[in-house]
């Protein structure tokens, strides 16, 4: 019994439950009545019946006589997504209003390519008005960069709408009836921020393109190239395009904008993210992945020429969100490897994927129309321009600190090499000197002894009598012919000779005063040339010093002591009076002359 009852009251809620659904769909089956007033506008939503026409061979006439049912359309059924198939929509009108109403009907979706509005009044008349993006500006009832449509409603009138509508891109079918003032102030607005915001693209593209004329960087010139592509395919999207670009071009070439327009700027986004993430130093494998990536984009770009529109469509809606995907991960690759501007280039492209995923979802039908699921991508595209504007000025900031950095460390570099070539120069001057110094020495003195040799002694003689003329200074020579050097080289080598004429010119430079140029003529034979001698007599006190300096032992490096002696000749001059050579002539004949009569001694030469 329990078991009885508890059955019963499950049932009764069964039925209750199912009589509900039956309610619920009676009430949908039945068409709801769009009554007009003083408000202002007014969305169609809940209003609209539907009738699908898969081979769009249904007339008016034919739907009107309703060979065709309509069915009741909740929000979600004015997305149908792409699809080939015709719509017709019927709208039932009646003013309330005790004036006449003006109103507007705009469907907010403006990629609708022809729409035919036919509107039954009360007395069976019929007006048809025709809009859409495929009829030139002239033919629609309203140029207009949407299907609209001008509406009059007297007081209690009543009107049913039909409307046919075809197009080749996603079937957004959401309107509104507004109030025509409220329609045109609405209108002014949305061209205002569609100005501005063609305009920023405008800027935008010129500005990175007269930059990459400047600096020659690749990047800027596709950012540009970007730009302007995806404006021209964002024209066509809103309609201003058809409306004020190419309002002759109409048909299929002039659907075929916006699938390429956008498949271009796609395939110029992921050159772009290459180039400006410089992925082909960073990340070599992920850069041949956007390579092929991009590649194949090309090819894309290339298919929505040929293909039917719709499928063109459809291929740019894919690779809308396929696109955004790998240049976001292009970003997040950027930002672990440090890549300069890489954080503003992901966080442009985050903010670029959720307007680009908006209008794709909504264009499947998967989510309803409103402001930002229609603008999304204007929205999302202007605030990732602006974004990658900043990105490319802090790229090129970063390209200016690195080129006046270049600058910098090249200037240093010609400094240091200016300073290495100062410092080789001095060295070189140096050891040019050293070896200037050197060949003069060799070349005026005596390899063994050190002292001047001919060569030498005749340069400083020449001085010497120079000064001595300008002086009127008494100069001497004093030639020295050693005595007993032979035998000592014979008897105890040429080493021991060597040795012992060194030592005598030692001593001669010892005894000599510095202003002295104390010479070797050659073999055993010493001159030394003193000038501003006092008088002939201090003349001859030199020589016998010079020669008792000689005289002295002399250790040989055998052990052995020797003695020799000296033959000294001097003559004496005032330079004007005689030539270097003169003195020199003088002095060897006063030594011969101690030489044949005495040796060891000093001559004077009268």
């Amino acid at each position: 019994m329990h078991l009885l009852s508890g059955g019963c009251r499950l049932a009764s809620r069964c039925f209750a439950f199912v009589g509900l659904l039956l309610a619920a769909a009676s009430g949908w089956s039945a068409e709801r009545l769009l009554v007009l007033d003083e408000r202002g506008a007014q969305p169609l939503d809940g209003f609209v019946s539907l009738l699908r026409d898969p081979d769009g061979e249904l007339t008016f006439e034919q739907v009107r006589s309703g060979i065709e049912p309509f069915g009741p359309a909740v929000p979600s059924d004015l997305h149908q997504g792409y699809t080939p198939d015709v719509f017709w929509m019927r709208i039932e009108v009646e003013s309330h209003s005790s004036q006449r109403l003006d109103r507007m009907l705009e469907f907010t979706y403006a990629y609708l390519d022809d729409i035919s509005l036919y509107r039954v009044n009360t007395n069976g008349t019929v007006e048809r008005m025709r809009s859409g993006r495929t009829l030139a500006p002239a033919d629609r009832v309203v140029a207009h960069r949407k299907p609209v449509f001008p509406l009059s409603f007297e007081p209690g009138e009543r009107a049913t709408l039909y409307l046919r509508v075809t197009t080749h891109a996603s079937m957004t079918l959401n309107a509104r009836l507004a109030p025509t003032f409220e329609f045109y102030e609405d209108s002014d607005q949305e061209y205002v921020w569609l100005a501005l915001y063609f305009g920023m693209l405008v800027a935008l593209g010129a500005y990175n393109f007269l930059l990459f004329l400047g600096t020659r960087q690749r990047s800027f010139l596709l950012y540009s190239l970007f730009v302007f592509s995806f404006g021209i395919a964002a024209s066509s999207m809103n309609g201003l395009g058809p409306l004020l670009l190419w309002p002759g071009l109409v048909g299929e070439w002039g659907n075929r904008i916006l699938p390429t327009g956008y498949t271009l700027a796609a395939t110029l986004a992921v050159k772009f993210a290459r180039s400006f993430l410089n992925m082909r130093r960073i990340a070599p494998r992920w850069d041949r992945a956007l390579l092929v990536m991009a590649i194949c984009w090309w090819c894309a770009t290339l298919v929505t020429l040929l293909v039917p529109v719709q499928d063109a469509l459809k291929i740019m809606s894919a690779m809308g969100v396929l696109t955004t995907a790998f240049l976001i991960t292009s970003g997040v690759v950027g930002v672990r490897l440090r890549v300069p501007a890489a954080r503003i280039y992901l966080l442009a492209w985050l903010l670029l994927l959720v307007g680009t995923a908006l209008l794709s979802v909504r264009n499947l039908g998967w989510i309803p129309s409103n402001f930002f699921t229609v603008y999304g991508l204007q929205i999302g595209s202007a605030i990732e321009m602006i974004l990658l504007s900043f990105g490319l000025a802090a790229r090129f900031n970063e390209l200016k600190r690195q080129k006046e950095e270049a600058q910098r460390q090249l200037v240093l570099s010609l400094q240091r090499q200016e300073r290495e070539l100062e410092r080789r120069v001095v060295q070189r001057t140096s050891e040019l000197e050293v070896a200037k110094a050197e060949l003069e020495r060799r070349v005026v003195k005596d390899p063994l002894t050190g002292l001047y040799n001919r060569y030498g002694l005749m340069i400083h003689l020449e001085k010497f009598t120079q000064r001595a003329q300008r002086r009127n200074e008494l100069l001497a020579v004093i030639l020295i012919d050693l005595d007993g050097f032979k035998p000592v080289n014979d008897q105890y080598g040429h080493e021991a000779g060597d040795v012992l004429l060194q030592t005598i010119a030692r001593r001669l430079q010892q005894e000599a005063r510095d202003s002295d140029c104390v010479a070797r003529m050659g073999g055993d034979e010493f001159v030394v040339v003193t000038e501003n001698v006092i008088s002939k007599a201090s003349v001859l006190e030199i020589g016998q010093r010079l020669r008792e300096a000689i005289t002295q032992p002399v250790t040989l490096p055998s052990g052995e002591s020797v003695r020799i002696g000296a033959s000294v000749g001097i003559c004496t001059g005032r330079g004007g009076e005689q030539k270097g050579s003169d003195l020199i002539r003088g002095a060897d004949e006063a030594m011969y002359r101690v030489k044949r009569e005495r040796k060891n001694d000093v001559c004077l030469l009268a």
